[in-house]
């Protein structure tokens, strides 16, 4: 079997060796074969085809059948085998990517001058934007923004972060109240960005524009909010002030308020989601918040779920807290 068939690619992704591949492959276009003629379409030797049907046995991709003829080997569905073989390669992805970035780390910490582009990088008004989309689709799992006006994109809508949504990066973001009230940058960007699934908070105002992608870079406005042009920023990689830059958007996100559909602080909770808060903050269980509120335990399991997304939460802790930051409690 030629190598650059796609087929005996992907069998190698998964975790497979060249002759299980070969067979295997060979398997599924030819059907039930013999050794022997497995021997002449892989140009294997008849003992390595053997060694190698051994182990695709024991994974449950191939069995022996006397029906089709004696010693037949025949292919089986390899549904199992492929979970088994998935699991095996991310481990062992999750492995070398640990072990990649702790040799890494020793680089660093042995280093005696600092490693790859400098810590603390001018960004200009000229390639802004372009470092803005760079940096936005380059996230793996989260995304923090601080945003208020002016705004320097020449398009008010966010196709990137919606398209990141779709892949599951994460998105919290606290508004400035005065980018809340242009309503059409709420209609355009904000409602359909909250809607896809992002975290949104607001606040009366934002001390300065500011992007966080997962926990390795940043990038801060330098221009003042007033301004409307010669927007320059900052791009922060991992150093000292990195850490410094996510505290101080913990600080304003956790001071922010909710963000309600209509783009407005979000006080006005529903009647029953804020009795079902006070019963869990006074310590009743789902049961009892249940029979209380004349639902069942499942809608009560939904309701916290719904409320926990909300509000960005993670634990119901943090839901109460959130709750009680929030006034509605």
């Amino acid at each position: 079997m030629p190598h650059a068939d796609p087929l005996y690619d992907r069998l190698r992704g998964l975790g497979l060796r060249k002759a299980q591949a070969r067979i295997y492959g060979t398997l599924l276009r030819r059907g039930p074969s013999t050794v022997a003629d497995l021997a002449s379409q892989v140009d294997l030797s008849q003992a390595k085809i053997e060694a190698a049907l051994v182990s695709l046995t024991e994974l449950g991709m191939t069995t022996r059948s006397d029906g089709e003829g004696p010693g037949t080997v025949m292919p089986l569905d390899p549904a199992a085998a492929v979970k088994i073989l998935t699991a095996r390669r991310e481990a062992e992805l999750t492995v070398a990517g640990r072990d990649t970035l702790r040799t890494y780390q020793r680089y660093l910490r042995n280093s005696p001058a600092p490693a790859g582009p400098d810590a603390i990088e001018f960004v200009s008004d000229e390639v802004l934007q372009g470092r803005v989309c760079e940096l936005e689709r380059s996230a793996a799992e989260r995304i923090r923004l601080l945003d208020t006006p002016p705004y320097g994109a020449p398009t008010i809508d966010n196709p990137i972060e919606l398209a990141n949504l779709r892949r599951g990066v994460r998105y919290q973001v606290v508004y400035a109240r005065a980018s809340v009230q242009d309503a059409r940058y709420f209609r355009d960007n904000i409602a359909p960005c909250t809607a896809a699934g992002e975290q949104a908070r607001v606040v009366s105002t934002i001390p300065a524009k500011m992007m966080i992608v997962d926990d390795r870079a940043a990038l801060v406005s330098l221009t003042a909010a007033s301004a409307d042009q010669h927007r320059n920023a900052i791009l922060v990689r991992e150093c000292g002030l990195l850490p410094a830059l996510c505290a101080l958007f913990a600080s304003v996100w956790d001071r922010a308020s909710l963000l309600s559909e209509r783009g407005e602080n979000a006080d006005g909770l529903r009647h029953e989601d804020r009795r079902l808060l006070g019963l869990l903050a006074g310590g009743a269980t789902d049961e009892v918040a249940a029979r209380n509120l004349g639902i069942s335990r499942r809608s009560v399991t939904r309701s916290v779920e719904r409320l926990m997304v909300a509000t960005g939460s993670t634990s119901r802790f943090e839901l109460a807290l959130n709750a009680a930051r929030a006034g509605w409690l």
